[in-house]
């Protein structure tokens, strides 16, 4: 998987784009489970290599993730738990819970909340409101409210996601 987000700030000191969070990953089913219309829990794995940014994030890093998930016809959880080697190398430790409305919905709402520390760094706590839009089975769009604080410092933001994905042969 290739992941990056576009941002752009709003405010006067910080007003220009840049393209963050730059990654590949590479995913794998550990146990099939509720995603996979098995019984049980779904356990996954993910290995990524996190590149520089453009306009922000210089360096690169490594994370290894383990990823939790139980799906029930009314709700689905996910729990993560990612330790990563920052572009700066510095340790870091994520841990998050993100639930999800009905899975046959075409539209479901979404909630997440979210913990960062980062060894001789900064400490994010936040949480996120949002819906899912499951267009097709390989495509969805999502939007989120995203607010929460880092190191005491407020923040608040508006995320926008596209989700595809595409056979490999």
């Amino acid at each position: 998987m290739i992941e990056s987000e576009a941002t752009h700030g709003l405010s006067a000191d910080a007003r220009r784009s840049s393209l963050v969070g730059n990654a590949v990953s590479l995913k794998g089913v550990l146990r099939e489970g509720s995603l996979q219309g098995q019984p049980g829990p779904s356990i996954a794995t993910e290995f990524a290599v996190l590149l520089p940014g453009i306009n922000d994030e210089a360096g690169t890093g490594g994370s290894v993730a383990g990823i939790v998930s139980q799906q029930w016809p009314w709700l689905t959880v996910h729990l993560n738990a990612d330790f990563a080697v920052t572009r700066e190398r510095h340790g870091d430790l994520f841990l998050d819970a993100i639930v999800e409305g009905p899975h046959d919905w075409a539209v479901k709402p979404v909630a997440e909340a979210f913990y960062e520390r980062e060894s001789g760094g900064s400490t994010t706590t936040s949480g996120l409101i949002g819906a899912i839009w499951q267009v097709r089975d390989d495509l969805a769009f999502d939007v989120g409210l995203r607010s929460g604080r880092t190191n005491g410092r407020s923040f608040d933001e508006v995320r926008l996601g596209l989700t595809f994905s595409f056979p490999v042969r």
